[in-house]
């Protein structure tokens, strides 16, 4: 989200798309003048807004690597939301998670985040970040080449997944990560 300004006009963009490879569309209300073809224009993305969804996407692969070193390897991602104002993580889990785990889960996301590990991001083939050990989703499609996001000290890895999304560049931009709530969507 942001703004496109031409000559005299203004569109306040509200959301993107991405309908075919190499295409991006933007959609937004035209809320001064008028645009016309082949006008010079400045885009400018929603900075606040951007930074908040950073810390939060980032937040969500710290919960994925947390849950899965707290309630086991089997804890798989089944989706989430990405949000300036919270994130929510699904996940599969055969049993409810107690509240001692979620304790835990906290402490540990928040020590990350105390530690300050650097988030890295770089492209290479799907097959070279397999055998690096990313953690791809179950169900998502991935081209030939792909990006992966490392969350690292130097010394110890904490999360290393498959992800085109944005990141913040180290844990401490992040603040303090709490839970408000914890549900069941169904049995698993």
């Amino acid at each position: 989200t942001g703004t496109i300004e031409g000559d005299g006009w203004v569109i306040e963009i509200e959301d993107m798309k991405k309908p075919i490879a190499g295409m991006i569309i933007h959609i937004g209300e035209v809320v001064e003048g008028n645009p016309k073809v082949n006008d010079d224009v400045i885009a400018s993305v929603d900075l606040a807004r951007r930074q908040d969804i950073k810390r939060h996407h980032t937040g969500t692969h710290l919960l994925h690597a947390a849950l899965r070193n707290t309630l086991g390897k089997h804890v798989q991602q089944r989706g989430s939301l990405v949000a300036p104002d919270r994130l929510r993580f699904d996940f599969s889990h055969d049993e409810k998670v107690s509240d001692a785990a979620l304790s835990q889960i906290e402490r540990d996301i928040n020590a990350i985040i105390l530690e300050n590990y650097s988030v890295e991001n770089d492209v290479k083939s799907l097959d070279e970040a397999k055998a690096d050990g990313a953690m791809a989703l179950f169900g998502e499609k991935y081209g030939d080449t792909v990006r992966t996001v490392i969350v690292d000290n130097g010394a110890d890895r904490y999360s290393y997944e498959l992800c085109g999304g944005t990141h913040v560049s180290e844990t401490a931009e992040i603040g303090a990560f709490v839970f408000t709530g914890e549900s069941s969507v169904s049995a698993g």
